[in-house]
């Protein structure tokens, strides 16, 4: 059950987790013919950070905005995500998309449901002469691992209130561990399930945001 006494605040992350599929490993692969795989395991292993695994991705590719905009064409929000989104705002609940990927495809694929007003935070890309760049804007409160990291975003939006609020967070992937020492609840599924298992996290299994949003209904967070 919810507690009364504090205030819902619900973090997602964006690529498998709001998004259907992750999007942004997908571009790289694509784009490089697939060369960025190593480099994506080299990552898993914890053997380099994610931003030296994005850069040497960037450094990979060479498309133009144009072409990358025609591949996102494939491409949607998980099941359910738009009916969570719209139910939660109605309720007044603060949603954020927090991401570890970067701007070009989060705002063209929110921007196509019409969910443009969200706010998210992730890492900034630019393409020029068909070389993409890549800006980490967030110093991630000292994170070596993350380029955009969520547990500092979280704390950057909950900071000192932070006994005001329960926080939720949404993830499915190895770039969101560092969100869950600050959520109290936790909707988790691939590697970050695993993850939270392999670590005695309890961690709430889901397939689609309609799992998600049934169970906050059951759970008295979500009303009506």
């Amino acid at each position: 059950m919810p507690d009364n006494n504090k205030k819902t605040i619900i973090f997602s992350d964006f690529d498998g987790s709001f998004s259907e599929k992750d999007i942004g490993h997908r571009i790289f692969r694509y784009f490089s013919n697939g060369e960025i795989l190593p480099l994506v395991e080299q990552w898993k292993r914890g053997e380099i950070s994610s931003r030296e695994c994005l850069r040497r991705e960037a450094a990979m590719i060479h498309p133009t905005y144009d072409e990358i905009y025609e591949f996102l064409l494939d491409f949607r929000l998980a099941d359910g995500a738009v009916e969570f989104y719209r139910t939660i705002k109605s309720l007044g609940i603060p949603f954020y998309i927090v991401s570890d990927g970067t701007d070009i495809y989060i705002d063209y694929i929110l921007r196509k449901y019409d969910l443009g007003e969200i706010k998210y935070f992730c890492n900034i890309g630019k393409i020029e002469n068909r070389t993409l760049s890549l800006d980490f804007i967030y110093d991630n409160d000292g994170c070596q691992r993350c380029g955009c990291c969520k547990g500092a975003r979280i704390n950057d939006l909950v900071g000192s209130s932070r006994s005001e609020w329960e926080i939720i967070f949404i993830g499915d992937g190895l770039s969101d561990i560092c969100a869950v020492p600050h959520a109290d609840i936790i909707y988790a599924r691939g590697d970050l399930l695993e993850y939270c298992r392999e670590h005695a996290i309890n961690a709430k299994e889901y397939n689609d945001f309609n799992d998600i949003l049934t169970d906050l209904k059951k759970s008295g967070h979500i009303t009506g």
